[in-house]
């Protein structure tokens, strides 16, 4: 990868950052899909309290349910800086048909 794919790689690590963590918590307190998701987690959670498991037992709940929550987020944020990389691609070619 030559010095300017390094920049455009930096730059695009650098907005999906900034977007995952400031815009993207903006959009999901207004999404309905996520707002409904979050309560049924969040009942999800209470039964998990409720359930009295032994500390390993909850410590094997904790691992699974941590690795699960990184795994989306990195999922996300492959998503995301894809999806960057398609718009950054589209406006180029736009701009060559001007």
């Amino acid at each position: 990868m030559g010095k300017m794919g390094k920049k455009m790689g930096s730059l695009l690590d650098l907005l999906v950052r900034v977007k995952t963590h400031k815009a993207l918590d903006r959009a999901v307190r207004e999404n309905k899909d996520y707002q409904y998701t979050l309560k049924r987690q969040d009942k999800a959670f209470d039964r998990l309290d409720n359930a009295e498991l032994s500390k390993e037992q909850g410590a094997i709940v904790d691992k699974a349910i941590s690795t699960a929550n990184d795994c989306d987020a990195a999922y996300g944020a492959a998503a995301y800086r894809l999806g960057l990389q398609d718009e950054i691609r589209l406006a180029s070619e736009v701009k060559e048909f001007e």
